[in-house]
């Protein structure tokens, strides 16, 4: 049995979220435009995701996303939700952050407590699952749920181009 590990709210005024352990980003400087040179094309973003450094994936939509994060494997099938995705992670340095993709257009290192989860370092298949808000409308307090399931080896991605969790 899962239980919650963290509840996160996370505005967006992108498409999408990223996760990642501030290790994986450290590279990018202050204030970098890191989406429009390095996170815009299939490949780039691929190489990115496959890599479990900075994963992203498309939300279709930008709003309001309440996260639930979890450890282990989902008690329901990915046929029991609408939208489903897999996706590999590598946390190194014991910490996950989580963002608004477009938070790569101007970059700050500097990640809220209260988006962040502290997750033991290692290689993760990441099982991403949500639904239809209430409303109807993708992105009004719609619920995201996170799997982290510890692995011995990246899970290789099955998506032909960037990893889209909505159409």
């Amino acid at each position: 049995m899962n239980s919650t590990v963290k509840s996160i709210q996370l505005e967006t005024v992108g498409m999408g979220i990223i996760f990642y352990s501030p290790h994986n980003a450290s590279h990018i400087e202050e204030g970098d435009d890191y989406l429009s040179v390095h996170y815009t094309n299939v490949p780039d973003v691929r190489r990115h995701v496959r890599a479990g450094s900075i994963v992203g994936f498309c939300t279709g939509t930008p709003g309001t996303f309440r996260l639930r994060v979890q450890r282990g494997q989902p008690a329901m099938c990915s046929e029991q939700h609408e939208f489903s995705l897999e996706l590999p992670f590598r946390c190194i340095g014991g910490k996950v952050c989580f963002r608004d993709l477009y938070d790569l257009m101007e970059w700050n290192a500097e990640c809220s407590s209260e988006q962040t989860l502290l997750l033991r370092d290692g290689a993760y298949k990441v099982m991403v699952r949500s639904n239809t808000p209430p409303s109807g409308v993708l992105g009004d307090k719609q619920l995201i749920d996170f799997y982290f399931q510890r692995v011995e080896e990246l899970p290789d991605i099955p998506h032909q181009g960037s990893p889209y969790l909505c159409p």
